[in-house]
């Protein structure tokens, strides 16, 4: 464990007492059970943030909730709304749910912050950018970092990553004359007077916290940097140890999302709640300045102000990552640079080849889906790639001008045996071993990420292994999933994946093209929603029309904006997104400005007690 610096450890025990948490805490409000702060205006949203009380070392984001999709408004999931077995019309162009009950909101949450976000939010606020590798992952429970976010727990050697991280950030700047003037914008003194400290603290803070400081809260900073100024000698320490205190803070950590009651009745996300959350959706990232004085001023009240404030995020430079940020998780693109492949059979797997797999997906949703404003569902149809010189060797495109580190964006050949990004190697290396590409993984994540119908667990104690065939005889996947099958403990499971990831068995375990398997010929038949496809080509364009691809796309995207499973009372919300998604011809820039206007993404009902 990194050992930290004695004055670093002396702040934490002190407000550790006062806040409950086991590291360099920066608040002293509270939160009333209302959602209110103890000692400000709540609808300003400026009080200090709840802490939660660590249980064996753990810090919580969740508090008392034991689950962001439990609380008001039914915790069940959406299957349960057309007679028990799946919530989607299938391929009717209807609306996704029958008869739905009236909407409910979800309980207020405390987040974290995601590794992206973290790593986004220090870069916006300090100009540097970090390594997130060495952090404590992040939960993906309902299939999304953002909603496991509310029920992460962090353990001591986690916050301890989270300040090496910070203070490695912040030396990094105050060691060079020309960044520190440019974050600080004075020259400190280091006295308890200091009006260019109190100003940085001040506004420093109000962008890291995402809400005002109270008074207390920059009386107790100021206390700090002129305790640290008069101990390690100097005004620059002063302001170190100022900054590291605000990033250390649970106020920059967690992502407030309580809540304060309304004019109607209920309850609704504070401006400065709200303008975070738009912020973390559009940006993955903290709101800047003019989103906060947007909620200062109370635009943000109104749905005509969210709604100029989305579109003035999505119109930025950041505004790709409305997509490509959610394309990341929701084609749970991290693992692709923790999947491992034998070295003896993929020499060309390198980090540098991973990590290009990556960006060519989050590239793809993003031109498709935002650039061009096209049909979002055309990402399963396009010939678009962006790759450099190893991912443009895999899918044997001309090389020239490229580079390991040197990315340009390239066409497919129209009549190529890649069609789409689930036939892109980022998809196809992700879902396999280390040795071969598994149509069950692949057919797996379709059935559940882009059907979203449920696959059961294997039965306990059922043995999931392929047979082998004897010695001097040949079988492809298809062959020895066949023989699999035959045992009906295994039939039904795999009845449900098998013909939906069969369609890749071109592609070997990186992704690569092949047109055979063990000697033998490969047949990349399957199925998809009854409709019999020959290969992953057909398989991309029987999707790219499919209602039920659009949305299972849809109800993804709602869990990722709101950051909570799916749940009955959501049924409605849904089928007016999905409506209007529809009505636009599927346009993603119009969906997320749809989403970020509804009233299911500004109320929360109140934590459960």
């Amino acid at each position: 464990m990194k050992k930290r610096s004695p004055y670093a450890l002396d702040f934490s025990r002190e407000l550790a007492a006062c806040c409950g948490l086991a590291f360099a805490l920066a608040c002293t409000g509270s939160i009333n059970d209302d959602g209110s702060n103890a000692t400000g205006d709540p609808a300003s949203g400026s009080g200090g943030l709840a802490s939660t009380t660590p249980s064996g070392g753990a810090v919580s984001a969740a508090g008392n909730s034991s689950s962001p999709a439990g609380g008001q408004g039914g915790s069940g999931s959406v299957s349960t709304l057309n007679g028990g077995s799946s919530a989607s019309a299938g391929s009717s162009n209807g609306a996704p749910f029958t008869n739905p009950p009236a909407f409910q909101p979800a309980p207020g949450m405390l987040r974290r912050l995601t590794q992206t976000q973290f790593r986004n939010s220090l870069h916006d606020l300090v100009g540097v950018s970090i390594d997130t590798s060495d952090l404590q992952e992040d939960d993906w429970t309902g299939g999304f970092a953002v909603i496991g976010a509310s029920i992460l727990s962090s353990s001591e050697d986690g916050v301890v990553a989270f300040e090496a991280q910070i203070e490695s950030a912040v030396n990094a700047v105050m060691s060079d004359a020309a960044k520190r003037q440019a974050l600080l914008g004075c020259t400190p003194s280091g006295t308890a007077t200091d009006a260019c400290m109190r100003g940085f603290v001040q506004s420093f803070g109000l962008r890291a916290w995402r809400r005002p400081l109270e008074t207390a809260e920059v009386d107790r900073i100021m206390a700090l940097s002129t305790q640290a100024a008069s101990s390690l000698g100097g005004a620059v320490e002063g302001a170190r140890w100022a900054t590291v205190a605000i990033l250390n803070s649970p106020n920059f950590l967690y992502r407030a999302e309580l809540g304060a009651a309304d004019t109607q009745g209920g309850m609704r996300l504070t401006n400065y709640e709200l303008a975070s959350r738009l912020a973390f959706l559009i940006w993955n990232s903290s709101p800047d300045k003019t989103l906060l004085d947007q909620a200062a001023s109370g635009s943000l009240a109104t749905k005509e102000g969210v709604r100029a404030a989305a579109l003035t995020l999505l119109d930025s430079a950041n505004g790709r990552e409305a997509v490509g940020a959610f394309a990341e998780e929701f084609m749970q693109l991290h693992k692709v640079l923790t999947q491992a492949k034998d070295p003896g059979l993929y020499p060309e797997y390198t980090p540098t080849l991973q990590a290009a797999m990556v960006r060519d997906m989050r590239e793809t949703w993003a031109t498709v889906a935002f650039d061009d404003g096209a049909n979002t569902l055309s990402v399963f149809t396009t010939a678009k790639a962006v790759v450099n010189s190893e991912l443009a060797k895999l899918y044997g495109l001309d090389t020239s001008g490229l580079s390991s580190t040197t990315f340009a964006p390239r066409t497919l050949p129209a009549d190529g045996t890649r069609l789409g990004v689930m036939s892109k190697a980022g998809f196809l290396s992700q879902w396999a071993n280390q040795q071969e590409g598994s149509p069950t993984l692949r057919g797996k994540f379709v059935r559940e990420a882009l059907l979203c119908l449920k696959v059961p667990p294997p039965p306990e104690g059922v043995n999931t292994k392929l047979e082998d065939p004897p010695v001097g005889e040949h079988r492809t996947k298809r062959m020895k999933l066949e023989l699999h099958r035959k045992d009906a403990t295994c039939a039904t499971c795999h009845s449900l994946m098998d013909p939906l990831g069969l369609p890749f068995e071109n592609f070997d375990a990186m992704g690569r093209y092949r047109t055979t398997d063990d000697t033998l010929a490969v047949d990349p038949s399957g199925d998809f929603n009854g409709h019999a496809v020959a290969n992953a080509r057909e398989l991309g364009q029987v999707m790219s029309t499919d209602s039920q691809v659009a949305q299972c796309l849809v109800r993804k995207y709602y869990s990722y904006a709101v950051g909570h499973e799916e749940r009955a009372v959501d049924g409605s919300v849904l089928n007016d997104l999905y409506a209007s998604f529809q009505a636009s011809g599927f346009k993603f820039r119009q969906f997320v400005l749809d989403v970020a206007t509804s009233d299911a993404f500004s109320t929360v009902a109140p934590q459960p007690q």
